[in-house]
């Protein structure tokens, strides 16, 4: 059981990075037009908190090892 919910929080860790690197990926691409860079900084934002609550539960469940 435990071995499955660390893999599971770690392919939910890859899975968020993963979309992290993809919004900072289209944030590089925009550099001339301002009101999709505002949207894609806005993206790339919610996607880096995303990726680090992930990464905090698993620090927590590895904590817990």
């Amino acid at each position: 059981m435990i071995l499955q919910e660390r893999q599971s929080l770690l392919n939910e860790y890859a899975d968020k990075s993963q979309a992290f690197s993809e919004a900072v990926e289209r944030l590089r691409r925009l550099n001339n037009e301002v009101e999709a860079f505002i949207c894609a900084l806005n993206e790339a934002g919610t996607a880096h908190r995303a990726c680090e609550q992930s990464r905090i539960r698993l620090n927590k469940h590895l904590a817990r090892c």
